[in-house]
């Protein structure tokens, strides 16, 4: 764990190559992590008994206990109620067909040996700027709204997937099961909540489940990585299952 906080250190801060950096940078202090009885811990119950897929659901269930046995405070929550997928569909396409425009526009993309990644941008190409600056005022009521989500917490746990990691031989882009319409919200969309309101996360192993590996994600507040990894730190002294690797 003090190995992300070490590199994490040395990346950041301000980059004159990319005007979206931050420029603030990053300490990791260990020595300086609060009691793990000061932290409040957002989850909600659906993430880890209902929507798991079964294989993996005991593995969840301990690496929770583990959670709860280090003396955190565990406050039920669910996601603020967005939409996640669209809004980072719309936006990374228009980043894409801003960033590849003169590769989509000259007709090179056909180049690509990926006939679906050809699609995919040029497709991006007919995004209207109407959509994109939408989506993008959509997004900072969505980072308002976190802003006062993380008023009573410190950060959130949530399976990083409610599934075991793709194996080696998956496709990138094969299909994945899809939520029911009635599944409450939870803290599923937190990786896309995540990258849309710019919150720091933490994904740690817990088990594994037919030999691949599952894992759980610790989400917090803008600039609370040392939290996030003093937890992380704490749950990787009772457990050893960032030192095994997947039997397949």
């Amino acid at each position: 764990m003090g190995d992300c906080g070490i590199i994490l250190e040395a990346i950041s801060g301000a980059d004159s190559a990319d005007p979206m950096s931050s420029g603030k940078g990053f300490f990791y202090a260990p020595q300086f992590a609060r009691p793990m009885k000061d932290y409040t811990v957002g989850y909600a119950k659906v993430d880890w008994e209902e929507w798991p897929e079964p294989e993996t659901r005991q593995a969840f269930a301990a690496a929770l206990d583990v959670i709860r046995g280090l003396g955190v405070k565990l406050k039920e929550v669910e996601l603020p109620d967005y939409p996640y997928g669209p809004l980072v569909s719309t936006i990374i396409q228009g980043e894409a067909s801003s960033i590849f425009e003169e590769l989509i526009s000259s007709g090179k993309v056909d180049q690509i040996a990926d006939a679906k990644q050809a699609s995919g941008l040029k497709a991006a190409g007919e995004l209207t700027a109407k959509d994109y600056l939408k989506a993008m005022r959509v997004r900072s009521l969505l980072q308002i709204a976190f802003r006062e989500f993380f008023y009573e917490l410190d950060m959130v746990i949530a399976p990083t997937r409610m599934g075991v990691a793709s194996g080696i031989d998956a496709a990138l882009d094969a299909p994945r099961a899809t939520a029911p319409a009635e599944r409450k919200r939870g803290m599923s969309a937190h990786i896309p909540a995540g990258n849309l309101a710019g919150l720091p996360a933490l994904s740690l192993p817990c088990g594994f489940a037919g030999g691949l590996p599952v894992g759980i994600t610790l989400m917090g507040r803008a600039f609370t990585e040392n939290a996030l990894l003093a937890v992380g730190n704490s749950f990787q002294q009772k457990t050893d299952w960032h030192k095994k690797r997947p039997a397949v």
